[in-house]
């Protein structure tokens, strides 16, 4: 069963974790304990959601209360900093309004405006690769420390190269691996992040006095 993110619930602060990249140290016949590699990793999102009014906290309930059991839902991914666009002015959030955090959704169905599709697949991304060819503005850059989106899995750069030089054209290293596979010309989202998750933790909201009401909660990546 999948579920959408409760709108007009707000999302104040969201921190993703990578996790599971690593098994339990070995150990030798020596005794010598050394790191044991895994070949993917999950990613852990601990999000705290605040509702103003009476349909964004009744919204936010039926959400925690849905998301009990075994369901799945497509949460946006908040991010301090993106990539400039083709002009060379930073990517604005889809959607402000003011306030504590943006509106990332306009309704249950999801974003309300296309992502930007100045960054593509330069060439096919295979499951597993540890990094990808991307089409670029020239303007614009990737750089380590961003965050982007294939499908509904999100990724982090952790280092960026030119190919052959070129000004519009770049070799993106990530981690996690990629998810899955995409064909060439693959938007490589950078605006609207989100990933397909299910809940771990979530504090229920309840009858209270004060006049905004907020949830923490824990998403794991749902596979």
């Amino acid at each position: 069963m999948q579920y959408s993110f409760p709108y007009p619930a707000r999302v104040q602060s969201s921190v993703p974790t990578l996790h599971g990249l690593r098994h339990e140290p070995f150990v030798n016949i020596d005794g010598e304990s050394f790191a044991k590699p895994a070949m993917n990793g999950f990613w852990r999102i601990e999000m705290r959601i605040i509702a103003r009014d009476m349909q964004a906290q009744m919204a936010l309930s039926a959400f925690l209360t849905a998301m009990s059991g075994a369901a799945e839902c497509v949460v946006p991914i908040c991010v301090q900093w993106r990539p400039n666009d083709g002009s060379a002015r930073p990517i604005p959030r889809p959607l402000v309004r003011g306030g504590v955090a943006p509106d990332y959704l306009f309704d249950h169905t999801g974003f309300a405006n296309d992502p930007f599709d100045g960054f593509t697949l330069a060439a096919p991304a295979s499951h597993r690769d540890s990094y990808i060819n991307v089409s670029k503005p020239v303007l614009s850059q990737l750089w380590p420390g961003h965050f982007i989106t294939l499908g509904d899995r999100l990724h982090q750069v952790v280092d960026v190269s030119a190919i052959d030089e070129r000004e519009d054209r770049i070799r993106v290293s990530v981690m996690p691996s990629i998810r899955g596979g995409y064909p060439a010309g693959e938007i490589v989202i950078v605006d609207q992040l989100r990933l397909r998750c299910r809940m771990e933790s979530g504090d229920q909201i309840g009858f209270g006095l004060e006049r905004m009401k907020g949830s923490e909660i824990t998403f794991i990546e749902s596979f």
